[in-house]
């Protein structure tokens, strides 16, 4: 519809098929994230871990933001970690009301880490329903007609990458973005 309100030709039509198939192969996964900023002091056991893997609890990944402040001088008190449930873990939390999601989160991570007791402050609930896109089966055949100009159009996201991330997302924008640039003499 916006090509149709710039004007724009998108023929020839079998690839727009391709581009509106690839719509309907890719999904994105949801997360719930709860992130606390605690109150610890001294050298804990998780300083030194940026993510840690937690399959079995409410949540599958408790990544530690403060684990790149801890590499030189005296451990500074407090902390951040975030808490990431995906998939099948989120979708049963994500209608769940952020008091109940904090409790869970809050009992396992002081299962895998008992210093943190009483050292939790409160939960900040984060709920993303698009976050990282996966493919249908077969899905992933149209990359390729993704990555290609459809006329003057150029594509950009995550969707386009093999194994996505934000910053790939970015450069694929910023790479879409010169290319029409070019395209158009500048």
């Amino acid at each position: 519809m916006l090509a149709q309100e710039l004007g724009v030709d998108l023929t020839p039509v079998g690839e727009v098929v391709v581009y509106r198939g690839d719509r309907e192969a890719r999904r994105y996964g949801r997360y719930v994230i709860v992130g606390f900023f605690t109150e610890e002091e001294g050298p804990q056991p998780w300083d030194g871990l940026l993510a840690v893997s937690t399959p079995q609890l409410s949540f599958q990944a408790m990544f530690n933001h403060a684990a790149a402040l801890r590499k030189n001088g005296p451990r500074r008190p407090g902390g951040a970690p975030a808490c990431f449930a995906g998939g099948a873990s989120a979708d049963a939390l994500f209608e769940l009301p952020d008091e109940e999601i904090v409790a869970r989160f809050s009992r396992d991570l002081l299962s895998v880490y008992p210093q943190l007791e009483g050292k939790l402050g409160d939960g900040i609930v984060r709920r993303h329903r698009r976050v990282v896109p996966f493919w249908a089966p077969r899905g992933r055949e149209s990359l390729p007609v993704l990555r290609n100009p459809l006329g003057p159009i150029r594509l950009a996201g995550d969707y386009q990458l093999d194994m996505p991330s934000l910053a790939d997302a970015a450069t694929s924008g910023e790479n879409a973005a010169k290319a029409v640039l070019s395209s158009l003499g500048r």
